[in-house]
């Protein structure tokens, strides 16, 4: 979209708690891994007691409720109260099913090891990258340990490592119940955004995204406007089964998926696009989904008095352009360019110019001013306020105002500036650059 569009969907968790109790449907079915050696007759030690497990073993639970889902509920009853610090089974079990759908790209699980210091550094700084100042970061969650499962026979070491955390509070480790559950919430309201598209719910995107939009610009017919072209985008250009969406990190803070095809802003090729999720800072549990959805526009020409009369890139003879658009107010030749000022639009033409002359032109440039009888296609106009606009092109506002489409003659640039009532007093369409 010749600038990444970022939408800033916020929302309440409360709003997805029905979400998160019903996340194993959003999960889908989970494919029962075996052949864990490693791990037979280890469930056998893990029972409920008040004698804390070591960190190992704390770690070896949880692995193998990850690995085995016949073995969640006895690896979760084999966990101390005081170090499942406040986490529901329910949960645990949801979080154990998202992690083990990533474990099954890799294989099967034989051991699991302890990140480093240096290499939870770099972990902890994929989570944070370009978080923004407004945006929380993993360090507000404390002290903790990274777990690695490892695969003898890994299937795809392509694929994201297969990581949970265990808190450590002064030598005193716990599954980190505050992390987990928070970064199921964060993980249920990414894939409620995934339901609602999948699904062609415009009028629940279309709430959801309500929140982020306050100006007085965003008029709900707007907002419906941007809800229907995110649907719309998915629908033609989105070829990833939801299914293979990628889930690339996990944690309270961040959640990020990458879906491997998608079609690109000129119908050319297939691209990989990355979806994300942050928390905002404060406490007050809004989120804001990070989506790039483009604002590539169909090609647009001159029209005067509603009728189309100019096409960007094509040449066109003076006699042409003096008939479809009539004497010109002010002509002037130049350095190989011809522009000729009407009223309220100035055009601009490559031409060869012999003696001061020139007999055809090459339109790359358009300029409009000034209301009068000239507009961009049918619908685009000085004059016009932002809703309006936004109405046309929704996502232009995610953009600055500016996008650009491609005809065989060349690559065009549509850019818009504004006066401080926020209406539209100059338009510029030509040939981009570079």
């Amino acid at each position: 979209m010749h600038g990444d569009s970022m939408r800033k969907f916020k929302g309440s968790v409360q709003k997805i708690l029905a979400v998160v109790m019903c996340i194993s449907m959003v999960l889908g079915m989970s494919v029962c891994l075996t052949g864990c050696n490693f791990f037979t007759g280890l469930s056998k030690g893990f029972k409920a007691s008040q004698k804390d497990l070591s960190k190992s073993e704390l770690a070896r639970a949880v692995v193998v409720a990850i690995s085995d889902e016949r073995k969640v509920s006895e690896a979760f009853s084999g966990i101390p109260e005081s170090q499942l610090d406040g986490l529901s089974y329910s949960v645990f079990a949801e979080y154990c099913t998202v992690l083990r759908k990533n474990s099954q790209a890799h294989g099967t699980v034989d051991s699991f090891r302890f990140l480093t210091q240096s290499e939870k550094e770099v972990y902890f700084r994929a989570i944070d990258a370009d978080a923004g100042e407004e945006f929380m970061t993993i360090d507000e969650y404390g002290d903790m340990e990274v777990v690695e499962l490892a695969y003898s026979k890994d299937r795809d070491s392509k694929a994201p490592p297969v990581r949970f955390i265990l808190s450590n509070n002064d030598g005193h480790f716990s599954i980190g119940g505050k992390y987990v559950t928070d970064s199921m919430f964060a993980y249920a309201y990414m894939n409620h955004y995934f339901d609602m598209i999948e699904d062609g719910k415009v009028d629940a995107l279309e709430a959801i995204i309500k929140s982020s939009y306050n100006s007085d610009i965003y008029l709900n017919s707007v907002i419906n406007a941007k809800a229907n072209s995110i649907s719309e985008y998915y629908k033609f250009k989105v070829k990833t089964s939801r299914k293979d969406y990628e889930l690339k990190i996990l944690s309270p803070t961040h959640v990020s998926y990458r879906i491997p095809e998608v079609i690109s802003d000129y119908n050319d090729s297939f691209i990989s696009k990355t979806v994300s999720l942050r928390v905002y800072k404060g406490g007050n549990n809004s989120f804001c989904i990070q989506d790039h959805i483009p604002s590539t526009i169909d090609e647009i020409s001159l029209y005067k008095n509603g009728a189309s009369k100019l096409r960007m890139g094509s040449t066109y003879s003076q006699i042409e352009i003096y008939r479809l658009l009539g004497e010109p107010v002010l002509s002037t030749v130049s350095n190989g360019v011809v522009a000729l000022a009407y009223r309220g639009v100035t055009l601009r033409f490559a031409a060869d110019i012999k003696d001061g002359k020139w007999s055809a032109g090459r339109l790359f440039s358009i300029v409009v001013r000034n209301q009068g009888d000239f507009t961009l296609g049918e619908e685009i106009y000085v004059g016009m306020n932002v809703s309006e606009l936004l109405l046309v092109y929704p996502m232009f506002d995610e953009c600055n105002y500016q996008s650009s489409f491609k005809n065989v003659d060349g690559e065009f640039t549509l850019s818009f500036e504004f006066d401080d009532f926020g209406n539209v007093k100059r338009i510029d369409l030509g040939e981009s650059v570079g």
